[in-house]
């Protein structure tokens, strides 16, 4: 008698997994300051777990640019200063503008249905003041130029600066200024890339990548020399 396929048991998530993950969209979203320190007992009482996985999960994190573990200090989300934003921005762009012009020559028309879909619907939220959907939003505009560019390495080197350029993103987002004109520039893209103007679009990514440097500049707090109780202060003020 013919054994009838079944289907494949998807094994759960560890919990060093699910920490990861949780710690992760807190740096991402903001619940954790720039520079703020991260509690492993805090972390044990809020997620209901032991502190082994945590500490795994903080190890992991480590990895992805997240945290910062300071020998007999504890465990810090990353810090930026002034010249690591622009040394991030400078990264970005010379990965995306050749993940874009990757993108345009072998999906073009997909590139530029996926880019004016998620366009509509970041006006939509921004319109509506959903902020955390708008920058979600705001990473799926970029994600979806790299993930068509059909080059593993490019997509691994995005990836390795995803989740500090999320937490960059949310910080920014505190500057309304910053993010109307990051919102105009996304249009900006869409337009240039419809004529054809990939030189155009690509000067206008490469302001977009690299603006948090100026905005930084223009007065917005070094984190990575802030003193913790201006952190505390400043974190207040932002909630």
């Amino acid at each position: 008698m013919p054994v009838e396929k079944m289907k494949r048991i998807k094994a759960p998530d560890s919990l060093c997994d699910i920490a990861a993950t949780a710690i992760r969209e807190a740096i991402i979203t903001g619940r954790y300051g720039l520079g703020e320190a991260i509690s492993e007992n805090s972390l044990s009482e809020l997620l209901g777990i032991s502190k082994t996985p945590i500490r795994e999960a903080l190890a992991n994190l480590k990895h992805e640019g997240l945290v910062s573990i300071i020998p007999r200090k504890g465990t810090f989300v990353f810090t930026l200063s002034v010249d690591d934003v622009a040394q991030l921005g400078f990264y970005r762009f010379a990965l995306e503008s050749t993940a874009l012009e990757l993108a345009m020559e072998g999906h073009c028309k997909d590139l530029l249905t996926a880019l004016k879909s998620i366009c509509a619907t970041m006006t939509a939220a921004r319109e509506q003041g959903k902020t955390r959907e708008y920058l979600e939003l705001d990473g799926e505009f970029h994600d979806a130029i790299v993930s068509r560019c059909d080059n593993v390495y490019l997509k691994e080197g995005y990836q390795a600066i995803a989740g500090r350029t999320a937490a960059l993103r949310t910080h920014l987002s505190q500057h309304p200024t910053h993010t109307d004109k990051s919102m105009n520039e996304h249009i900006e893209m869409i337009a240039l890339l419809e004529q054809g103007d990939l030189a155009g679009a690509t000067t206008i990514l490469k302001k977009h990548v690299t603006r948090g440097e100026r905005t930084y500049a223009d007065g917005i707090e070094d984190i990575a020399t802030a003193s913790p109780e201006d952190r505390i202060i400043r974190r207040k003020r932002t909630r």
